[in-house]
């Protein structure tokens, strides 16, 4: 699409938006669109998205929010010129405001997006480095473990008795201690009632679990966040995956996908089947409830 295409697009589902009185916050809560990404179709910077599916993607599920028919915007704006080498009209969706009315709109905005929408810039430098800070303390997290049960695997060497009968009765008793206890349950993963989108993770490591994440026979958006905090995001490109590490103690992971029929799975070694009813919705997040 031409930048005047993508502009004019932009300018139709902000308007739409503030004629409901709607801040970008509840678009972003509705869709599960990161809210650059919408801040960027509204600006008509269709480039700063993923790819060319997510242009589409991402408009139609802004336009169905917002009451816009996404298919004749899409359609109206997309068709640029005919056989003829002449522009095509496109699709009327209504006229836009004047510049009065789209200011009296604005001051409809919620006072949340008033006084932060400012920092919106920012917040790719701001979420690069809370991803930094998690990987850094995981890691900490990691190495302080480690050394701490140090002392304690030294301190089970030099237990030791004169009495050789005693000794070999502990020894017999700490072998079949150590065999019970390296016998680990299998991990289950269990619908929670009648929910599509959420799942219970039990018994799963106790260091903590791995999420493998396979895009298909296409390119595939990915984001991953442990209880609330952005662990990952990217676009996988077909057949490629990417392994993402779940700290000890994380009690709910979401993984939010852009292109879910194309995109598998595997928690721990083991596939997880998100999609049992085999259904076709592009744009899905995934709650995972790791249980102790």
């Amino acid at each position: 699409m031409s930048e005047r295409q993508n502009k004019e697009i932009g300018k139709r589902l902000q308007a739409a938006r503030m004629d409901q009185g709607l801040s970008i916050d509840y678009i972003q809560e509705k869709t599960k669109i990161q809210k650059r990404y919408l801040m960027a179709i509204e600006a008509g910077q269709m480039n700063d998205l993923p790819g060319d599916y997510y242009v589409q993607s991402f408009v139609s599920q802004y336009a169905n929010v917002v009451g816009l028919d996404s298919h004749k915007l899409l359609a109206g704006e997309l068709q640029e010129t005919n056989d003829n080498g002449k522009q095509s009209a496109p699709v009327a969706t209504g006229p836009l405001p004047s510049r009065t009315t789209q200011h009296k709109q604005v001051v409809k905005e919620s006072e949340f997006s008033r006084r932060f929408g400012k920092y919106a810039a920012y917040l790719p430098t701001i979420v690069v480095v809370v991803i930094v800070v998690v990987v850094l303390g995981t890691i900490w997290g990691m190495s302080h473990s480690g050394n701490s049960a140090q002392p304690h695997l030294t301190s089970s060497k030099v237990s030791v008795t004169d009495d050789a009968s005693s000794s070999k009765k502990k020894q017999s008793a700490s072998s079949k201690s150590s065999s019970s206890s390296s016998k680990e349950k299998s991990q289950k993963i269990t619908q929670v009632g009648s929910s599509t989108t959420e799942y219970d993770l039990k018994d799963g490591p106790s260091d903590g679990s791995s999420l493998n994440i396979k895009a298909g026979t296409s390119n595939a958006w990915v984001s991953v966040s442990s209880d609330g905090t952005q662990s990952w995001m990217g676009t996988l490109q077909t057949g490629a995956a990417h392994t993402v590490k779940v700290a000890k103690g994380v009690s709910k992971v979401s993984i939010s996908l852009g292109n879910a029929p194309q995109t598998t799975i595997t928690v721990n070694g083991k596939k997880f089947n998100f999609n049992p009813q085999n259904d076709t919705t592009q744009t899905k997040t995934i709650t995972l409830n790791i249980k102790d």
